[in-house]
């Protein structure tokens, strides 16, 4: 029997190349903060444990405290983090603990009220993205190409951009509208923002 010697050195070198490859692919995925096109750090948390914001579109988040996203395990515990309680209806305002300003008040961002409601599934199913603020790459929660159902609340008006950064076509719902079914631009949305005047 032949016996072909096997130098340490080459076997301890090859097995740091592979720990350090391993390591970097593992961190690589698990990272707990991406920025966005505007250079904010996105984090996001998960009953209260940070996980990588990428993920949050597993889960039923809110955008309240944005670049920080909080998610949990359904609809009842985000209204219960926001201390509101979610439209049951279209043209019903979503009940809150704190008076929020008339129509009149709202501006393209003011991010003292929820404007919209994105569902991962269509008759707004699915996970859900409660959003407060101009989300310039829905990619940074994991929400890129993934909406099927929307709801405008607050008399919000959400302008949905198939491009990241509000570029090329929107999808665009008026004050307290839902859209159950996207039709042929389910599943395309990479921005939104509020048109609220």
């Amino acid at each position: 029997m032949h016996r072909v010697p096997i130098r340490t050195a080459s076997v301890l070198t090859l097995t740091l190349v592979l720990v350090y490859f391993t390591q970097s692919a593992a961190a690589a995925g698990n990272s707990l903060s991406v920025v966005d096109p505007d250079g904010k750090a996105v984090t996001a948390t998960y009953q209260g444990r940070s996980i990588n914001p990428t993920l949050a579109s597993r889960y039923f988040c809110h955008t309240r405290d944005y670049p920080v996203v909080r998610c949990f395990d359904s609809q009842a515990e985000v209204d219960a983090d926001l201390g509101i309680v979610e439209p049951t209806e279209p043209g019903l305002k979503g009940a809150d603990t704190a008076a929020g300003p008339s129509a009149g008040d709202v501006t393209p961002d003011w991010s003292g009220l929820a404007y919209t409601i994105a569902y991962w599934d269509a008759n707004y199913g699915g996970s859900a993205l409660t959003i407060y603020n101009a989300i310039p790459a829905l990619s940074v929660l994991g929400w890129n190409d993934a909406i099927s159902s929307i709801k405008s609340i607050n008399c919000g008006i959400p302008r949905y951009y198939l491009d990241p950064n509000y570029a090329s076509s929107y999808w665009q719902n008026g004050c307290n509208t839902w859209s159950a079914n996207l039709y042929s631009v389910n599943d395309t949305f990479s921005s939104v923002v509020n048109e609220a005047p």
